[in-house]
C-alpha cells in the first residue's frame, strides 16, 4: 500500500513546468499567469531550456515554436531522442497557426500545440489534462512493475 501513499504525496507537490519563449513579454505574461498553481522557470531560447533542464527535470514544457538560432521543432527531436528528456511532456504555445505546422508538432510527439493568442482557463485546462495523463501513465508503469514483480515472486514460489 505504500505505493498510494507515495502517489498521493506527489500530487501535494507543485508541478515544475518551463516557459521557453524569445518574447520576453509573452514569457512574463504567461509565467504570471501560471505561477499561483506551479513552480515557472522561463527560459528565452532553446539553448536556455536545456541549460535549465540540466539543474531540473521539469514535469512539463511550454514550448513556442519561431525562436532564433533553435526553433521548436528541433528542440523537441532534441528532447525525443534525449533519454533523461524524451518522457517530458512538451505543449507548443505558438504564434504559428497552420495546419501543418500543428500536424508536425504531434507528429514530433508533442502532447499539445496551441496557437496564440491564449485564453487562462483554456491553456490550465490543457495543462492539467496533460499533467494528468502523465500522472496516470506513471501510475500504471508502477502497477505493472508491482505486478510483474507479484509474478516472478509467484514463479519463485511455484519452482
Amino acid at each position: 500500500m505504500r505505493f498510494w501513499k507515495e502517489e498521493a504525496d506527489m500530487e501535494s507537490v507543485r508541478k515544475k513546468i518551463i516557459i521557453v519563449d524569445d518574447n520576453v513579454s509573452y514569457l512574463s505574461m504567461v509565467r504570471n499567469l501560471l505561477k499561483s498553481m506551479y513552480e515557472v522557470y522561463p527560459a528565452p531560447s532553446a539553448e536556455r531550456l536545456f541549460a535549465v533542464m540540466e539543474k531540473l527535470i521539469p514535469d512539463l514544457v511550454l514550448l513556442d515554436v519561431n525562436m532564433p538560432e533553435m526553433n521548436g521543432f528541433e528542440a523537441i527531436e532534441i528532447m525525443k531522442k534525449t533519454p533523461r528528456y524524451k518522457d517530458i511532456p512538451v505543449i507548443f504555445l505558438t504564434a504559428k497557426d497552420d495546419e501543418d505546422s500543428a500536424s508536425k508538432g504531434l507528429e514530433l510527439g508533442a502532447a499539445e500545440y496551441i496557437t496564440k493568442p491564449i485564453f487562462g482557463t483554456l491553456l490550465f485546462k490543457r495543462i492539467k489534462n496533460v499533467l494528468l495523463i502523465e500522472q496516470q501513465k506513471k501510475e500504471l508503469q508502477a502497477c505493472q512493475a508491482a505486478l510483474n514483480d507479484l509474478r516472478g515472486r509467484h514463479a519463485n514460489v511455484s519452482m
